[in-house]
């Protein structure tokens, strides 16, 4: 589940439906330590919810909203921090300021309760108490101050599109008409996009069971349903059942695309979370496919989705964790029909449900990323039959991890033949980020392309 699907927003006081602001703000506080120390938010929000989730059990989820809603505001916040305070504070103080201020700026509560229950969290950890007195006068004079503030802090292109330096000029040199529309998109929250199984239920009979349930949603690809009002998974129609799953309309491409046929042998490289895996299982009939995973805990989630899915009725699957460029570890002496490779990569195609991948990455991390596609591509190239296909996506916008990897691909192997994509004159497409303003349009959703999409990257070859 990502931010947007978490709870709507901590109660201020302390109801029976959600935890008190302040007991999610320290929750959210100590991740937000451990995420701006260089853990990802999402491993810093598990590590620091443990206790809490105990004490109340919508604390979690509370707290990966506060913490998100932060992430895409990140850059005004160490401005408006390093203005409002005259020496930079302690870690644990900057921390609940940063995250109090997001919270004043979401107006999602009065302010003075925002203030209120800032002040209280900070009060109950010892590592905060003594600045109490500080985060109270620092909230307030906000308060006093916001609109100058802002106005003042957004003069800098960090700040207005919460991105570093080095991000923001990449993808201005990459893309000199779309830039800032991307770096926008990526400051959104993310819609809450379904894929339909359609071994189990056709999308129009699932949109009407959508409508009976009271919940807007609309067709956004061959297979895509966006439901308007993001929620928690097990509040998802059908989601337990195995009706549907949560993907990405431009991430559903890539088994569409890959065309698999009845019996053939599949090879999906990367597998986690195992979405594309069940969804090729899906599309034809007999398939053997080797999903194969590095991360064991990531490899569980694979297995847990193939069950809920109930994938393995319509084709033999067998995971394997393993590095999938150390092909002796699960290929030995077999050949694919079909490869899949969802390569590692700086994921700056899905920033808008990742808002802490900017802050992680660094720009030295694109070319290593590039050269593990590369390493990837070379391992799994001679698996393929002839006359077989490998599909390469990447969830990124950047052309050192798609185009120029592509052709570099071709380069490297002479027997490797472009194939154009469907609805493409070429083997390539590089799919940018759509900004929910966009209303996807339900008469052309059917369509080869989805109407509404994160950033993606997909090249498509077959061996001679």
């Amino acid at each position: 589940m990502n931010a947007a699907q978490a709870a709507a927003g901590p109660s201020t006081g302390s109801g029976r439906g959600a935890p008190p602001l302040a007991d999610a703000l320290r929750v959210a506080a100590a991740a937000w330590q451990r995420f701006r120390a260089g853990a990802a938010l999402d491993r810093a929000l598990d590590a620091a919810a443990g206790a809490a989730a105990l004490r109340h059990p919508r604390a979690a989820a509370a707290a990966k909203d506060i913490a998100y809603h932060a992430a895409r505001h990140l850059a005004l916040l160490d401005a408006l921090i390093a203005r409002l305070a005259r020496t930079p504070p302690a870690p644990p103080v900057a921390a609940l300021l940063a995250l109090g201020l997001a919270q004043l700026l979401a107006q999602r509560h009065a302010g003075y309760a925002v203030v209120d229950q800032t002040v209280t969290a900070a009060k109950t950890g010892a590592d905060t108490r003594a600045a109490a007195g500080f985060v109270n006068a620092t909230l307030r004079n906000f308060l006093r101050r916001q609109s100058a503030l802002i106005e003042e802090a957004q003069r800098d292109d960090t700040v207005r599109y919460n991105a570093p330096r080095w991000w923001i000029e990449r993808l201005r040199r990459a893309y000199p008409a779309a830039w800032a529309a991307i770096l926008d998109a990526q400051r959104e929250p993310p819609p809450l996009v379904l894929r339909v199984n359609a071994r189990r239920i056709g999308v129009d009979d699932y949109l009407r069971q959508l409508e009976r349930a009271g919940l807007a949603a609309t067709r956004v690809g061959a297979t895509a349903v966006w439901l308007h009002e993001a929620r928690p998974v097990e509040a998802i129609p059908g989601f337990a059942e195995g009706l549907v799953s949560v993907q990405d309309a431009g991430s559903q491409l890539a088994a569409q695309w890959l065309a698999v046929r009845d019996g053939q042998r599949v090879l999906d490289a990367c597998a986690a979370p195992g979405g594309k895996t069940a969804q090729l299982a899906e599309l034809a009939d007999g398939l053997a496919i080797d999903a194969v995973e590095i991360d064991a805990q990531r490899a569980q989630r694979i297995e847990d989705n193939l069950a809920r899915l109930r994938a393995r009725e319509h084709a033999t699957i067998a995971l394997h964790v393993a590095d999938a460029a150390d092909t002796r570890a699960y290929a030995a002496e077999l050949r694919y029909d079909r490869i899949l490779l969802d390569a590692p990569c700086t994921a700056s195609g899905i920033v808008r449900r990742h808002p802490d991948i900017p802050w992680l990455r660094r720009d030295s991390d694109i070319a290593q990323l590039a050269t593990r596609q590369a390493r990837l591509l070379d391992a799994l190239w001679p698996l393929l039959k002839p006359a077989g296909r490998l599909l390469y996506v990447v969830c990124s916008v950047f052309p050192e991890e798609g185009a120029r990897q592509a052709e570099r691909f071709v380069e490297r192997h002479a027997d490797a033949r472009p194939v154009a994509l469907p609805g493409q004159t070429a083997n390539t497409l590089q799919l940018l980020p759509t900004p929910l303003a966009a209303a996807p349009n339900p008469a052309a959703a059917a369509s080869v392309h989805p109407t509404l999409h994160d950033g993606f990257f997909l090249a498509l070859f077959e061996k001679d």
